[in-house]
């Protein structure tokens, strides 16, 4: 039971989390200044950090941490910014939510079975092809 916990606790953990996230996004995109409002956004999560790394790792020295940061750290940084940034302004530009999420998030596992069959040698079978093109026929189903 304890497996199946540690398993599954980070699965809804970013599902609660998405669902706050696109909820938020949306209001965020009639803000008059939503990259101000992102900004807020990045000062309260690196003030969680800092707590949760307090907390998590005492025995640790966040700035020796910080300073030592792999330099992938700085390219999920700037992914991260595009992701918020797109979204709010998708939203912006009239997505409704239960559309623009589900049709970025379908390209996304489109560019990731790629990604990882390009850059890291998983398979692709034909089972997961398959539910590619089934998956992009019920994206164009619910987009039109």
């Amino acid at each position: 039971m304890k497996e199946l916990f540690a398993l599954w606790w980070p699965v809804f953990l970013v599902v609660g989390a998405d669902v706050i996230y696109q909820i938020c996004a949306r209001t965020l995109s009639s803000h008059k200044s939503p990259l101000a409002a992102l900004g807020t956004t990045y000062l309260v999560s690196a003030s969680l950090c800092a707590v949760l790394f307090e907390a998590l790792v005492p025995e640790g020295h966040i700035l020796t941490e910080i300073l030592s940061a792999h330099p992938a750290a700085f390219l999920v940084g700037i992914s991260i910014t595009g992701l918020e940034v797109g979204t709010i302004y998708m939203y912006r530009k009239g997505w409704a939510m239960n559309i623009g999420f589900i049709v970025y998030t379908a390209l996304t596992v489109a560019a990731l079975l790629l990604a990882g069959c390009f850059f890291y040698g998983e398979s692709l079978s034909a089972l997961q092809f398959l539910g590619l093109i089934l998956a992009s026929c019920g994206m164009f189903c619910i987009v039109r």
